[in-house]
């Protein structure tokens, strides 16, 4: 199996490039988002990698356990399919994966029916943000008809799994000051009405746009998490369509560990952020994380080969500061991996895995 091939890294955390990365393929966005922490880069002029320069990029490294495009808006950018299908013909990605706004229904259908069609051995999941029901969810992210573009963008996609099983539906509900007080009514929205594979909170992170998005209250989130996890021990939410009971019991621990380290602000475990996870920007800078603003160096003046840049001086340099430092922040696409492939999380996760499969 494509994934037992990472399995070394459980032991060394440390890999050549890479495995799991997030990739900014544009800063242009028609959302105004209240708790966007890319809010400052947005629809600047930018020089984006061209798909020649991405497939430069790719031939550089070698399978990849997870990759991410997302933005601003991706779908902004026409030759979006082009880029997934490099990374498919050359990492043969575990999971791809796609996050977007939901905004633009009829060509998100489009390109995923071309992905999963010309990507059949790697899993697609398409994540699409839900912050409220209706109205709500358009004041926060700023645009009128926000709502409806999103649950139609999610409507036609559902269409799409009878033919692509590999296709994996995920709504995300980002927390924020702005809808704590609705996060049981958007959760069951998604849950009873939407239907998604898998429903995942993201706390509020970084810088952002409207600051008071950081105040909300802990036991609201608390609360909700309750309720998620009685509903995944359930068989309520199905979720990825490969190793779903583990990785349904990573998220379970996930979102905990998120939530401790925002009401806490203490280091809980080790970061991978540029030794297994890493970011790419729109004009080919590489940096370990989204949150972490130190730059490791710019891919097109390494000339596209990301192994000589993940293993530079300036690279390493880094990875002493995040472990010296016990760099420690609660922005889950960066957890994920560090809890993850951190063999201290075994016995967890195996008591998250046999609670599953017990209220199954």
């Amino acid at each position: 199996m494509r994934s037992l091939r990472f399995s070394r890294y459980f032991f060394t955390r440390q890999a050549p490039y890479p495995i799991y990365l997030i990739f900014f393929v544009t800063s242009r966005c028609m959302g105004r988002c209240k708790h966007c922490f890319y809010w400052r880069q947005l629809n600047r002029a930018e020089n984006v990698l061209e798909p020649v320069e991405v497939e430069r990029i790719a031939k550089n490294m070698g399978p990849l356990l997870q990759v991410t495009l997302t933005g601003g808006e991706p779908l902004l950018r026409e030759d979006l399919a082009d880029l997934l299908k490099i990374f498919y013909r050359h990492n043969q990605p575990v999971n791809l994966g796609l996050a977007t706004s939901g905004f633009f229904p009829e060509r998100l259908e489009s390109l995923a029916r071309e992905v999963l069609a010309s990507c059949p051995e790697s899993q697609f999941t398409v994540g699409l943000p839900l912050e409220g029901v209706g109205k709500l969810n358009d004041e926060i992210r700023g645009v009128e008809g926000f709502f409806e573009r999103t649950v139609e963008s999610l409507d036609r996609l559902k269409k799409l799994k009878a033919s692509f099983p590999q296709l994996t539906l995920l709504v995300d509900i980002t927390v924020s000051r702005f809808n704590q007080d609705h996060l049981e009514e958007t959760y069951l929205y998604a849950r009873d009405h939407l239907k998604p594979d898998l429903i995942n909170p993201i706390l509020t992170r970084g810088d952002p746009q409207e600051k008071e998005a950081l105040d909300f209250d802990p036991r609201k989130v608390e609360e909700l998490l309750d309720l998620m996890e009685g509903d995944i021990r359930k068989g309520l939410i199905p979720g990825y369509g490969f190793f779903r009971d583990i990785l349904h019991a990573k998220d379970i621990l996930l979102r905990r560990l998120a939530l401790d380290i925002f009401q806490t602000g203490e280091f809980r475990i080790p970061c991978t952020a540029g030794r297994l996870a890493g970011v790419i920007y729109p004009e080919g800078d590489l940096f370990p994380c989204e949150l972490l603003r130190e730059l490791i160096g710019s891919l097109r003046e390494f000339n596209y080969d990301i192994r000589a840049l993940w293993r530079s001086e300036a690279a390493g340099n880094l990875r002493e500061k995040i472990t010296e430092t016990r760099c420690s922040c609660y922005h889950q696409c960066f957890l994920s991996p560090s809890l993850f492939f951190n063999v201290r999380s075994a016995p967890g996760l195996l008591s998250e895995w046999l609670a599953i499969k017990r209220g199954k």
